[in-house]
């Protein structure tokens, strides 16, 4: 049993930081919140402006013929990636540049614009908030170069977004300590199994301070191991020192920071045409390879000497270890090399890769966002009722 100096004193820590860091945990478990179907909500609505401009067609464009309309579109800029989708109404997609889009029409190969604009928007918005605290910059009109900023201007918006990132992040950490403290706070003085009964259930019978006392004990407790990885994991995502901790724990070095574009951009600029001859039967191949696909990412070259290459998974985003890159062969358009990636990855690579995962909960698909959801409640009850504890304390 605690000492009640020592109960004391952990009490008055755990009220101080919830005071301080309170809000910044509330625009985290938020926007979290905000952004825990994210993947889903827009596929619905872009899979809604598919079906709307269908016109009854239903036979699907090969990609080659898919390649000829987006030239025939009048894009500026040259694609990198053609994005396939297995779902019937789903979009095409082209990636043109670093965070350029343009879809298409799967069967009628209509230029789609951007597709769920005001969607994206919003959890773009969500996403610079849970971040950086701070909020995107707007997109240029379709067309249009974007206005280079002037010198103070990116100096402070960079200053700024810096700041915002690491009292973000401080706030994840600080939030641990409330983890760790509310617990210890959680047992009770008498450990009967009323006295555990009453912390462990919900008292729907109960008003004002009382209640509030039940719903932050109980919402604090079931909720703690799964707000305790999102937490730790949103660190590891954050601080290189947390993520040195998480290859050290495996008896390993963290890797180099890789510089340059993610695997995902784009080219952007103008260059040599796109050579898609063989690109339909590259895209039978992959199918072959993997039957039960859900997405297919096609790279396209433009150089008629490069063989064809697929990224192909029979899963969601969330799980990289179902994910194949494959090579296809120009010439004979048969698969010459399979590289899973993941398996060659070592353990603590392993790990470090499911993190982002873990903590959107989407390493667990649906199942496991529901769990992200109510981690994300979980905290927004506990902020509700930590502020409403604190204020009638002070208050008499």
């Amino acid at each position: 049993m605690l000492h009640p100096t020592f109960r004391r004193c952990l009490f008055w820590a755990h009220l101080a930081t919830g005071l301080v860091v309170g809000l910044i945990i509330l625009v985290l478990a938020f926007t979290g919140l905000m952004m825990s179907f994210e993947p889903q909500l827009v596929a619905r609505a872009e899979r809604a402006i598919v079906r709307e401009k269908a016109n009854g067609q239903t036979t699907a464009l090969t990609p080659e013929e898919l390649v000829a309309k987006f030239e025939q579109a009048g894009i500026k800029g040259k694609p990198s990636t053609v994005n396939f989708t297995s779902h019937p109404e789903a979009p095409v997609v082209f990636l043109v540049g670093k965070g350029n889009q343009q879809l298409f029409h799967p069967t009628t190969g209509e230029h789609l614009g951007k597709g769920a604009e005001n969607w994206r928007r919003f959890f773009q918005i969500n996403l610079s908030l849970h971040r950086w605290l701070t909020w995107p910059v707007a997109q240029p009109a379709e067309g249009q170069s974007p206005k280079p900023p002037g010198e103070g201007e990116a100096k402070k918006g960079v200053a700024w977004k810096d700041v915002g990132g690491h009292i973000n992040a401080a706030g994840t950490l600080a939030f641990l300590f409330l983890l760790a403290t509310g617990l210890f706070l959680w047992i009770p003085k008498k450990r009967t199994w009323i006295a555990f009964k009453t912390v462990l259930t919900l008292q729907t019978r109960l008003k004002g301070r009382a209640r509030d006392w039940n719903w932050h004990n109980l919402a604090g407790f079931w909720s703690a191991p799964f707000i305790l990885l999102i937490a730790v994991t949103g660190a590891i995502m954050f601080y290189p020192w947390a993520n040195r901790m998480l290859f050290n724990a495996v008896g390993e070095q963290p890797p180099a920071k890789r510089e340059g574009p993610g695997e995902m951009g784009g080219r952007g600029g103008k260059g040599a045409p796109i050579v898609a001859t063989g690109l339909n039967q590259a895209y039978e191949a992959a199918a072959k390879a993997m039957p039960e696909w859900q997405s297919m990412s096609l790279e396209l070259p433009d150089d008629a000497g490069k063989p064809f290459v697929a990224t192909v998974t029979d899963a969601g985003r969330g799980r990289p270890d179902r994910r194949m890159k494959l090579t296809i062969d120009r010439e004979t358009l048969f698969v010459t090399g399979r590289e899973g990636g993941f398996d060659k990855l070592t353990t603590g690579g392993r790990l470090r890769l499911y993190v982002r995962w873990l903590h959107t909960g989407e390493l667990g698909g649906v199942f496991g966002q529901c769990l992200a959801v109510f981690a994300s409640i979980s905290t927004l009850v506990l902020i509700w009722t930590g502020f409403a504890l604190a204020w009638r304390r002070f208050r008499k």
